[in-house]
């Protein structure tokens, strides 16, 4: 590689960066789902949000409950983008397939991880009742992270009508809010946000889909949640590593 291209492609990767940075810091539309909103000091530090009743700080959930019912994930939230509905009908209704597809994982991989738990603290439930943990989720943003590639291209990224710069790599977002509710009464305990980019890996774009980067995080989250069903209310689980070796 000549001096040239070393410059080039270093002004290219600060430019990335930059554009990563915008991307990150661009917040997730507030749907209002999570009631009590605030961040408390909980032990969900993955989590960039989290409000948790007194009354159950403290206690391991295997204590109150002996099961925890994943709802179907609400995506009513997804239509409200800015950069959604300025897309065409025919789009739009592509868009709202990927969606229910990505939101019908997500409450798979959350079943998924609590099930093969190794601490097996907590049973799947069907339903709601009594001793049951029910955990809602709603989807708030999905930007796909190869969104658009063949529009407004420019040297800092590729632009999305209302949602800034994707990175060099198409990088996309997720959001997520949820509550947490005692199936015996309905009384919610507990409520949370969180907002995630695709991470940081090499692309290997015969492996990837529009949605590689929300389905890597969607793991992660699941793999967190099921740490904090099954584990004392003295372990503190972090967010995971952002960056990645695999590109797949």
């Amino acid at each position: 590689m000549n001096i040239s291209s070393i410059r080039c492609f270093a002004g290219l990767l600060s430019i990335s960066l930059v554009s990563c940075k915008m991307l990150e810091t661009r917040k997730a539309p507030d749907s209002g789902f999570a009631a009590h909103g605030g961040s408390t000091e909980t032990r969900a530090q993955f989590l960039q949000e989290s409000w948790i009743d007194s009354k159950y700080a403290g206690t391991p959930v295997s204590q109150r409950f002996n099961a925890v019912h994943f709802a179907p994930v609400n995506t009513d939230y997804m239509a409200k983008q800015s950069w959604w509905q300025q897309q065409t009908p025919l789009r739009q209704s592509d868009l709202a397939q990927d969606t229910k597809k990505v939101a019908a994982d997500l409450r798979h991989e959350f079943m998924n991880a609590v099930a093969k738990h190794p601490n097996h603290k907590l049973k799947l439930a069907s339903a709601p009742g009594p001793g049951v943990l029910v955990v809602e989720l709603a989807l708030v943003e999905l930007v796909p992270s190869k969104a658009f590639w063949n529009a407004a291209a420019s040297a800092a990224g590729f632009a999305i009508p209302g949602a800034g710069y994707l990175s060099m790599a198409g990088r996309g977002s997720i959001a997520i809010e949820g509550r947490a509710k005692d199936g015996g009464n309905n009384a919610t305990i507990a409520t949370f946000k969180d907002r995630r980019t695709d991470k940081v890996a090499p692309v290997n774009l015969g492996q990837y889909t529009w949605y590689h980067g929300a389905e890597t995080n969607i793991k992660d989250w699941a793999t967190e949640f099921a740490e904090l069903l099954n584990t004392q209310p003295d372990r503190v689980i972090k967010r995971s590593s952002r960056v990645t070796l695999k590109p797949w």
